[in-house]
C-alpha cells in the first residue's frame, strides 16, 4: 500500500495510526448529549483505487449514496432557515432537525442531526479524506450515536454492523461507477443517467401520448434521432436528474450544440413535454428560493432565510431557466435520501461555523484562482485570489477584520477567530458564476424562444439585468422616396421581404430580433462579432449589385449592459448601450456599418477583421446629448465601404 502524502494534511489526524480512540481525543463529545447516554460509535477505514479530487464530487452527493446503499427515502422541509427531515426505517419514523454541514474541500466533512422523534437523541457523522499516492484515496467515515432508550441501545448496534457492510459494498461500486464515467467526471454522479445507451431501434415504442408527441416533432422538422435521445432519457433517467434538467450540462455531456438541444426543449414545452421554470437563485449559496411558471411572474425581490439575506431578484445572475418532465407523461418527485448540502453548493470549497470566541486552523486545498470570502448572513464579502509563487502563505481571518482583497499562495494555511459574540458560519467559495446556468440572455437572444414563447413578458415594474449585449440597428435608407415611387402595396412587399431576410440572417448568426419599429429592426447579439459578420452579410444582399430588391440599408452597432423591460408586452432590452446604438445611426450612409470604439475593441473581432481583410474608416461622432465627441469606425470591405 502507498504511503499517505501528508504535505497538505499536517492539520488532521495521522491517518496512519488514527482509531477511534485519537479520533475522540481530536473530536470528544459536547457533555449535553453524552448525558443523555452512552455513544454508540465506530470508525471505518477504506483505501479506494482513485484520488481524493475524483471521489469528492460522489462523496459530498450523499442523498445519491444513500440511495445507493438503500437507506429510506428522507423528506425535508425549510422552516425560517433551517431544515428539519422525516424518515421511515425499520418501521419506526424519524424526525429531526439537520446541523447545518461543514466541510473541506478534498479533506473533510461533518453533519450531525437533533433529533425529536425516533430511535436516537442525536447523530454525528465525518468523513476524513487522506491521498495514498496520486491515484489513491484513504477515506474515515465515522458514525456517533446517542440511542434513546433500551430500543434504540439495541436497534443501532444491529443497524452499524449492517451500515458497514453497505458501506463496503457501495464504495465499492462508487469507484466501479466513477472509473466508467471518467469523462463526465464534472457531473458526478448524474454522469450515470446520460451514459446510458439510447435505444437503437430505427422506431421506438414509446407510451401513446409520447409517441403522439414524437410526431408532433417530427413534423415540426426536429431531428428524428435528437428527438428519441430525449424522450429515451426521460423514460430512463433516475428522478434526481429529471426533477430540474439543465441543458447546458445536458448538452456537454451528449456532445450536442447547446442550441439544438434547447430547440428540442422549448418545442417540447409547446407539445406537453415539459415545462419550464424561471428559478429565482440565492446569490450566496445558489439554492432555488422561488419558481415562477412564466416570466412575468418573477419577483423584484426576494429571500434566503438558511443565508439569513434579502436580495434583487433582477441581478445579472439572480435568474436560472430549468425544464421539468410535463406530469401526465412522468411523475417526477424532488426524492432525496440525505440533505447532502455540500453537493448542493458545490461551489462552496469551505464551510466551517464557529462559537463566540472560537479559533479554527486549516491547510486549504485550493487550487489559483478568485474566491470569495463571507460571514453567513453578511452581504458583504472580500476577495481571496490565489496565486503560485507568492510569499504571504498564511490567511488570518477575523470576523471584524477581513481586507477587501486578499492575495495568498496556493494551499494556504488558514486561521479563523470568531470575535463577534454569536456562532459565526465561515464561507469560502469560488467567485466563477455556473457555468451550466441557462439563463434569461441565452433565451432572449435565441430566435426561436422569441417566436415560440412571444406571450412572455416581464412584469411591468422588473428590469431585469442582462449584462453585455451587442445592439444592431438597420434602417432603411431613402424610405419616403422608395414609398413615394413604390406606391403603399409595392413598397409593403418590399420591405416584407426585407424583414424576412434580416429576421434568417439574424438568426443565422445566433441574434435575435428585439422589435421592429417602423421599417426598421432593433436585434441583439451575444458577441460584436457575430453582430459584425451579420452586418456584412446584410449589406452584401442589400447591394446595389443585388437586383432583387431595390432597398438599401444602413445599419448601426454598440456593445454594453443593457436591460431587460416589458415594453407593449414584449420582452425589450432597454438603457444607454440601445440609445448609443441608435444615435449612430446618424453617420451611416447606406450601404454602410458604423460601429463603436467598444465594438471594434473585442479581440475576437479584431482577430476576424483580420482573417477577412476587412478594414475600418476613424470617424467622429458628436454626442451632442452631452456636447462631447468620441471616435466611431465605419467597416471597409475589399477596399468599399459596406
Amino acid at each position: 500500500m502507498q504511503a499517505i502524502d501528508s504535505i497538505y494534511y499536517n492539520d488532521m489526524l495521522d491517518p496512519n495510526t488514527l482509531d477511534l480512540q485519537t479520533y475522540l481525543e481530536k473530536y470528544p463529545w459536547e457533555e449535553k448529549w453524552t448525558s443523555l447516554g452512552e455513544p454508540i460509535e465506530k470508525l471505518w477505514k477504506f483505501d479506494l483505487d482513485v484520488s481524493p479530487q475524483e471521489l469528492w464530487p460522489w462523496l459530498i452527493d450523499t442523498s445519491s449514496f444513500n440511495k445507493r446503499i438503500d437507506i429510506p427515502e428522507m423528506k425535508f422541509q425549510e422552516i425560517n432557515g433551517r431544515l428539519f427531515g422525516k424518515s421511515k426505517n425499520a418501521g419506526i419514523v424519524s424526525e429531526w432537525e439537520e446541523v447545518p454541514w461543514e466541510w473541506e474541500y478534498c479533506k473533510q466533512l461533518n453533519n450531525a442531526r437533533i433529533y425529536s422523534k425516533g430511535f436516537a437523541y442525536y447523530v454525528r457523522t465525518r468523513y476524513l479524506v487522506y491521498p495514498l499516492g496520486e491515484s489513491s484515496t484513504r477515506l474515515f467515515v465515522y458514525f456517533g450515536w446517542i440511542p434513546k432508550g433500551w430500543l434504540g441501545k439495541n436497534l443501532l448496534k444491529f443497524v452499524m454492523i449492517q451500515l458497514e457492510k453497505a458501506y463496503t459494498k457501495g464504495l465499492k461500486g462508487v469507484v466501479k461507477d466513477l472509473i466508467k464515467t471518467r469523462s463526465y467526471s464534472w457531473l458526478g454522479p448524474s454522469a450515470l443517467s446520460v451514459i446510458k445507451e439510447s435505444k437503437s431501434e430505427k422506431n421506438p415504442v414509446f407510451p401513446a401520448r409520447m409517441q403522439q408527441i414524437r410526431v408532433g416533432y417530427i413534423r415540426e422538422g426536429q431531428p428524428r434521432e435528437l428527438v428519441d435521445k430525449v424522450l429515451n432519457y426521460i423514460l430512463d433517467a433516475d428522478e434526481s436528474d429529471l426533477y430540474r434538467i439543465r441543458i447546458k450540462s445536458l448538452s456537454k455531456a451528449w456532445k450536442i450544440p447547446e442550441k439544438e438541444l434547447l430547440l428540442v426543449f422549448l418545442h417540447g414545452c409547446r407539445l406537453g413535454l415539459f415545462t419550464m421554470s424561471w428559478d429565482v437563485v440565492c446569490p450566496h449559496c445558489r439554492g432555488v428560493r422561488t419558481e415562477a411558471q412564466h416570466l412575468g411572474d418573477l419577483p423584484t425581490r426576494d429571500t434566503c432565510e438558511v443565508c439569513e439575506i434579502q436580495f434583487e431578484a433582477n441581478q445579472l445572475n439572480s435568474i436560472e431557466i430549468t425544464f421539468h418532465v410535463h406530469p401526465s407523461i412522468r411523475e417526477v418527485q424532488k426524492r432525496m435520501f440525505c440533505a447532502a448540502e455540500p453537493a448542493t453548493k458545490s461551489h462552496i470549497r469551505f464551510q466551517k461555523y464557529l462559537d463566540s470566541g472560537e479559533t479554527y486552523n486549516s491547510k486549504l486545498l485550493l487550487s489559483p484562482g478568485v474566491y470569495r470570502l463571507r460571514v453567513n448572513g453578511e452581504k458583504n464579502y472580500s476577495l481571496l485570489e490565489i496565486k503560485e509563487e507568492v510569499p504571504n502563505e498564511t490567511l488570518v481571518w477575523k470576523t471584524d477584520e477581513t481586507p477587501e482583497q486578499i492575495e495568498i499562495a496556493d494551499h494556504p494555511k488558514l486561521i479563523l477567530e470568531n470575535l463577534s459574540s454569536s456562532r459565526k458560519g465561515f464561507v469560502i467559495e469560488e467567485r466563477k458564476e455556473d457555468q451550466d446556468c441557462l439563463r434569461p440572455t441565452d433565451l432572449f437572444n435565441f430566435q426561436d424562444f422569441r417566436d415560440l414563447f412571444s406571450q412572455e413578458a416581464l412584469s411591468t415594474d422588473l428590469q431585469l439585468d442582462i449584462g453585455m449585449q451587442t445592439i444592431l440597428f438597420t434602417d432603411i435608407v431613402g424610405s419616403t422616396k422608395f414609398y413615394y415611387n413604390k406606391g403603399d402595396s409595392g413598397a409593403f412587399s418590399e420591405v416584407r421581404y426585407h424583414f424576412v431576410e434580416v429576421y434568417k440572417v439574424v438568426r443565422e448568426f445566433q441574434g435575435a430580433v428585439v422589435k421592429t419599429i417602423g421599417d426598421a429592426v432593433m436585434a441583439a447579439f451575444p458577441s460584436p462579432s457575430a453582430a459584425v459578420e451579420a452586418s456584412v452579410r446584410l449589406q452584401e444582399f442589400f447591394s446595389e449589385e443585388n437586383a432583387e430588391t431595390p432597398i438599401r440599408i444602413r445599419i448601426s452597432l454598440h456593445t454594453g449592459p443593457c436591460l431587460a423591460v416589458n415594453l407593449n408586452s414584449n420582452i425589450d432590452y432597454f438603457g444607454n448601450t440601445v440609445n448609443f446604438a441608435a444615435k449612430l445611426q446618424a453617420i451611416a450612409d447606406g450601404g454602410e456599418v458604423v460601429f463603436s470604439e467598444a465594438v471594434f475593441r473585442e479581440k475576437q473581432l479584431r482577430q476576424l477583421m483580420t482573417e477577412k481583410g476587412w478594414k475600418v474608416k476613424r470617424v467622429k461622432f458628436n454626442q451632442s446629448w452631452i456636447n462631447e465627441e468620441t471616435q466611431a469606425y465605419k467597416l471597409v470591405f475589399n477596399g468599399a465601404k459596406i
